[in-house]
C-alpha cells in the first residue's frame, strides 16, 4: 500500500518530520519517509515490486532496532549522525550474530546481508532528500562463494523423479503443482510471474505466454507443445473450484483458507517445500528459484546461446544469463567419465 505522499512534498516540512522522527525513534514515521522517497524519486519509482519494499522494509527495521534498540531509552548510535564505522559495526553483528529482529539469531549470509545493507543505503538517501544527514559511505561483505555454486539448478535427475512424483497423485493440488514445476523449470518462470499469471495472459493457440515480469517489463514466453497442452488441461479442471471472478491460474485448493482463489507465493513454496522433503531431496536442492535456474542451464545446453537465454528468461543483460553456462553440473560429469573411457 502506498503511503500518502502529499505527507512528504513540501520540502521544509519533510525535512522537520525527518529529523523529529529520527529523534524521538518513530519508526513507521521514518519507514514512511523511506517509501515516499522510493516511489518518488528510486530507480524503479512506483513500479516497485511490493517484495522488494518489504525486503527493504525489513533491512530498515534491522538497522533501526541496531542502532536504537526499541526497549532502550536513548540511541546506541544516533540515526542521523551514523557514520560509516557505525555501519560497519551493524553488519559484522548481521555476520556473527544475524537479525536485531529475531530473538533465535544465526549469522546471516552474505547475500542477505547485502540485501539488509541495499535497504539501509536507500534509507539514507530518503533522509538525504528530506535534507536531514548524509549517505555514510559502506560496501557489503563479498561472498567468496561462485553465485553459481549459491543458487544451483536442479539436477535432470531429480527435476525427472519431482515430475513423476507429482504424476503418480490423482489429487488436483498435484496436478496444479506439476504445473507450476514445469512454468518454472521449462518455461523460465519466476515464481512472482507463476502465481500472478492470469487465464487471460494464455494464448494456447500460439502457445505463448504473456508474462508480466520484474519492474512491469512484459514479456512473451513460447511454451514447449506437451506444457501447452497441460495448461489446456488445466483450464478445463480447474473450471471446478474457481471462485467467481478469479483470474490467476494457479489456485488454493484444500482445506486451506481461501479456497478456490489465487494461490500465493508463501502457499506456492510451501507445497515445493513438502514435495523436496517427501523425495529427500538434499537441502541443497530445496527453494523455487532454483526451477528457474534449471530451466536456464537447459536453455542454454540447447542453444549454447546466450542472447536465446536471455530473452527467454527476460534478462535486460546477457551477462546475467552467463551464469547458467556454469551451472550446467551435468555437462562436466560427461567430461569426468570421458576420463574413464
Amino acid at each position: 500500500m502506498l503511503v500518502p505522499l502529499t505527507n512528504w512534498q513540501n520540502p521544509a516540512k519533510r525535512r522537520l518530520e525527518a529529523i523529529r522522527a529520527a529523534h524521538e525513534r518513530d519508526e513507521e514515521k521514518l519507514l514512511e519517509l523511506h517509501q515516499a522517497y522510493l516511489v518518488l524519486k528510486g530507480r524503479k519509482r512506483a513500479s516497485l515490486s511490493p517484495k522488494t519494499l518489504e525486503l527493504y522494509r525489513v533491512g530498515v527495521r534491522d538497522f533501526l532496532a541496531w542502532s536504537w534498540p526499541p526497549a532502550s531509552p536513548g540511541p546506541r548510535v544516533e540515526i542521523l549522525k551514523a557514520t560509516s564505522d557505525d555501519l560497519d559495526h551493524w553488519i559484522t553483528e548481521l555476520q556473527t550474530q544475524g537479525s536485531h529482529l529475531n530473538t533465535q539469531r544465526t549469522p546471516l549470509k552474505p547475500g542477505s546481508i547485502a540485501t539488509y545493507l541495499a535497504a539501509v543505503r536507500s534509507f539514507y538517501r530518503a533522509l538525504s532528500w528530506a535534507g536531514a544527514t548524509e549517505l555514510p559511505e559502506v560496501s557489503a561483505p563479498r561472498d567468496p562463494t561462485p553465485a553459481h555454486e549459491r543458487r544451483p539448478a536442479l539436477p535432470l535427475e531429480l527435476y525427472r523423479k519431482l515430475l513423476a512424483h507429482l504424476e503418480a497423485s490423482p489429487e488436483p493440488a498435484h496436478r496444479r503443482d506439476h504445473l507450476a514445476v514445469r512454468l518454472m523449470g521449462e518455461a523460465g518462470l519466476r515464481i512472482s510471474e507463476v502465481v500472478h499469471l492470469k487465464v487471460s495472459d494464455l494464448q494456447l493457440e500460439e502457445r505463448l505466454l504473456q508474462v508480466q515480469g520484474k519492474g512491469g517489463k512484459r514479456r512473451s514466453v513460447p511454451l514447449s507443445r506437451s506444457l501447452a497442452l497441460e495448461l489446456d488441461r488445466w483450464l478445463k479442471q480447474r473450471l471446478a473450484y474457481a471462485k467467481a471472478g478469479e483470474a490467476r491460474v494457479l489456485l488454493n485448493l484444500g482445506g486451506r483458507k481461501g479456497h478456490g482463489r489465487g494461490m500465493s507465493e508463501k502457499a506456492l513454496r510451501e507445497a515445493l517445500g513438502r514435495h523436496y522433503r517427501d523425495l529427500g531431496f538434499p537441502p541443497r536442492y530445496h527453494g523455487a528459484h532454483m526451477l528457474r535456474h534449471t530451466a536456464g542451464t537447459r536453455f542454454y545446453k540447447t542453444s549454447r546461446d546466450l542472447h536465446a537465454t536471455a530473452r527467454l528468461l527476460g534478462h535486460a543483460n546477457i551477462n546475467t544469463s552467463a551464469i547458467y553456462a556454469k551451472m550446467d553440473l551435468e555437462g562436466l560429469f560427461e567430461v569426468v567419465d570421458r576420463l574413464e573411457e
